[in-house]
């Protein structure tokens, strides 16, 4: 990981010791805090204690070089003199600024390259904060939360290096239960959704689609085997007709009809479930909608947030498969009331 990502990470953590005075922080708790989130997030050993201490200085330091923290030790215990301080709530220094014009100037000229996500999203992120750049303590704006993005992002370069360069390579993949396994990857493309990087390539035991949340990888080494070319579909034409992350059952778009009942048809036509949909057909009380889409978990979810305003028509295999989803739900909540 690079020298200054490391360095502003550890701040922010430190930061939010310091912030949080349910506790009380000596040197070597702040060590263990910061240790254990490089180690969590980006597969770093323990920091050492020099570094920790080097990083107070700094933040002490008035800006542009710190943050002028008013970082006090009493007892052996790090605080802040003043509670309300905190560097997430500092106004950006015009060298800040500069930096982050830059950093959206550079990335505009890689727009175009499909397999980095949607950058559009990222540059007009940080061009709102160069534009709100608040004072502190503002409620003018709120950003999403960025933290899910950080964790498996230390990776994105030598998965970004294995897509241009078609190297097949194994990732060693942690799931919800903390189980490690490993899995080979002829990769393809990268998407990023909802603040997340997902990985999509061929299983190399399957030879099936396969999609890989970042966050899960805690290790990744190249493979000198034959890579198997993408010659199925490109990567404008897949997305165009997916919702969501997951992978479907076939890589081709099937026509989905759906009968909403009136009362949400206002909000679908404001937000609607995919670019494709139509109203086909409108009723007193119910109207019949189209979408031509790859029919994967995410639709089924999306599908049953509206309930019983909403009913699958076609295809059959869909509608088996969240009337069996509904069967199961109302299964599980019957067993509750038992008790």
């Amino acid at each position: 990981m690079p020298a200054h990502k490391s360095k502003n990470f550890r701040f922010r953590i430190i930061d939010e010791c310091l912030c949080d005075r349910s506790r009380t922080w000596t040197l070597d708790d702040l060590i263990n805090e910061v240790s254990k989130k490089l180690t969590d997030e980006f597969n770093v050993e323990k920091v050492s204690r020099r570094s920790i201490q080097y990083d107070i200085a700094l933040m002490r330091e008035k800006q542009p070089i710190g943050y002028d923290a008013p970082i006090i030790c009493v007892d052996g215990k790090y605080t802040y003199s003043d509670e309300n301080f905190s560097i997430q709530n500092m106004r950006l220094s015009k060298p800040d600024i500069d930096n982050l014009t830059e950093v959206a100037n550079t990335l505009k000229q890689y727009k175009q390259y499909t397999h980095l996500g949607d950058i559009s999203k990222l540059i007009e992120k940080i061009e709102a904060i160069i534009a709100i750049n608040p004072q502190p303590d503002s409620n003018i704006a709120a950003f999403e939360s960025a933290h899910k993005l950080i964790k498996g992002i230390s990776w994105l370069k030598q998965i970004v290096d294995a897509v241009v360069n078609k190297n097949v390579v194994e990732l060693s993949i942690k799931n919800e239960n903390n189980c490690v396994a490993q899995q080979v990857v002829h990769p393809y493309f990268l998407k990023e959704y909802h603040n997340e990087w997902y990985l999509y390539g061929i299983d190399d035991n399957t030879t099936e689609l396969t999609m890989v949340p970042v966050r899960n990888i805690i290790a990744l080494s190249p493979q000198i085997i034959n890579f198997i070319e993408n010659e199925k579909y490109t990567i404008d034409s897949y997305f165009k007709y997916l919702i969501g992350v997951h992978p479907g059952e076939t890589i081709k778009p099937t026509t989905v009809v759906l009968r909403a009942n009136n009362e949400i048809i206002s909000r679908l036509q404001n937000s609607p479930i995919h670019s494709t949909q139509e109203i086909k057909e409108a009723g007193d009380e119910d109207s019949f909608i189209e979408l031509k889409v790859i029919v994967n978990q995410d639709l089924i979810e999306k599908i049953l947030t509206f309930g019983s305003k909403i009913k699958v028509e076609a295809p059959d295999k869909l509608r088996r498969t969240v009337v069996n989803e509904l069967k199961a739900a109302y299964e599980a909540y019957y067993k509750m009331s038992l008790f």
